[in-house]
C-alpha cells in the first residue's frame, strides 16, 4: 500500500527573503531605552539609605530638568535686592495686621521660644508677603537638577546658556567649583525632602518654591524643614504653607540659633543672618521689627 508523500512547504524567493529579514530583525536590540539623566542620583541616594521604593515614586515620571532655572541662579545677587520696599508704611501697616489677626498664635510662639514675635512677622513679610508668593518651581526638580551638576556634560549645558559677560565675571574655573559646591549641597537638600517626605505622607512632585528650592511662607529649605519645621496649629501636620506652622518655624528656628543668648543689635543679626546671608536682609529685619514697636 502506497504511503502518503509527507507534506512539504514550498519556500519561493519572496518567502525566503522575508523569512530571512524576519529572522535579521529578531537578531537586531530593541530601541535604545531613553537617557535617564537621573540614574546615578537615584542609585546614590538608594545607597545613602533611601527605600527603593521612594525614590522610584518621586521620580516617577522624571522631573524635567531645571537647566534654565539652573543658570538663572547665576545673576541672582542677593546684595542688590531692595529690601526698602518693606520699610514703607504700607507694608508695616500690612505686617501689623497681621500680628493682629495671629495675635493668639504669635503669643504662643513667643512665649514657646523667647523669641520677638515683631521679628517673626518681619522675616515673614520680607520672605513672601505673608503667603502671597511662595514660588512656582518645582522643589524637586530644581534640586534634582543642581545635584546631577557634578557630571561635567550638565554642566557645559548651563555655561552655555550663561550671557558672554557673566561668562566673563565668573570664568570657566569658577563656575565648575560652584557648579560642584551647589551640586553636594543641592544632593543633601534632595536626601532631606525625600526622607521628610516619605516620613510625612507628602508627594513630593506637589512642592513648588523659590528657585533655590525654599519653600512655603517661611521659605525654609527641607533641611531647615525637618529640622525646625513645627506644626503650629497642632493638626499632626507642618505645614509651611499655613500661618500657624510658618510663625512657630521661624520662632523655632531663631531659637535654635541663638536668639534668646542675644543681647545685642550685632548678636541678634548674626541669628538673623542665619536665616539668610544678606546684611542688607538682616538690616531690613530688624528695621521692621523696631517700626512694628512704634
Amino acid at each position: 500500500m502506497n504511503q502518503p508523500l509527507p507534506h512539504r512547504t514550498v519556500c519561493t524567493p519572496i518567502v525566503c527573503l522575508l523569512a530571512i529579514v524576519t529572522c535579521l530583525c529578531a537578531a537586531l536590540p530593541g530601541p535604545a531605552a531613553a537617557y535617564d539623566i537621573y540614574a546615578p542620583l537615584k542609585q546614590r541616594l538608594i545607597q545613602d539609605g533611601l527605600r527603593p521604593n521612594v525614590v522610584s515614586l518621586a521620580f516617577q515620571p522624571p522631573p524635567p530638568p531645571q537647566y534654565k532655572i539652573v543658570a538663572l541662579t547665576f545673576r541672582i545677587r542677593e546684595g542688590k535686592r531692595s529690601y526698602a520696599q518693606f520699610l514703607t508704611p504700607a507694608s508695616i501697616a500690612k505686617a501689623q495686621q497681621f500680628l493682629d489677626r495671629h495675635a493668639a498664635t504669635f503669643a504662643r510662639a513667643e512665649s514657646a521660644s523667647g523669641v520677638d514675635r515683631r521679628v517673626i512677622a518681619a522675616i515673614l513679610l520680607v520672605e513672601t508677603r505673608f503667603g502671597s508668593y511662595t514660588g512656582q518651581t518645582p522643589t524637586l526638580a530644581v534640586f534634582s537638577t543642581f545635584a546631577v551638576m557634578d557630571q561635567r556634560e550638565n554642566r557645559d549645558k548651563i555655561w552655555s546658556m550663561l550671557t558672554v559677560r557673566d561668562r566673563k565675571r565668573w570664568n570657566r574655573d569658577a563656575f565648575d567649583r560652584k557648579m560642584m559646591d551647589r551640586s553636594k549641597w543641592a544632593y543633601q537638600e534632595l536626601s532631606s525632602l525625600l526622607r521628610w517626605a516619605d516620613s510625612n505622607g507628602m508627594d513630593v512632585q506637589a512642592y513648588r518654591g523659590s528657585v533655590m528650592g525654599a519653600i512655603g511662607w517661611a521659605q525654609f529649605l527641607p533641611s531647615s524643614l525637618v529640622r525646625y519645621g513645627m506644626d503650629g496649629d497642632q493638626d499632626g501636620v507642618v505645614d509651611l504653607f499655613t500661618a500657624q506652622d510658618a510663625i512657630f518655624s521661624v520662632a523655632n528656628y531663631l531659637r535654635g540659633h541663638g536668639w534668646t543668648e542675644a543681647r545685642t543689635e550685632a548678636e541678634k543679626e548674626r541669628v538673623i543672618y542665619a536665616y539668610n546671608h544678606s546684611r542688607p536682609y538682616c538690616e531690613a529685619v530688624l528695621g521692621i521689627a523696631d517700626r512694628l514697636r512704634l
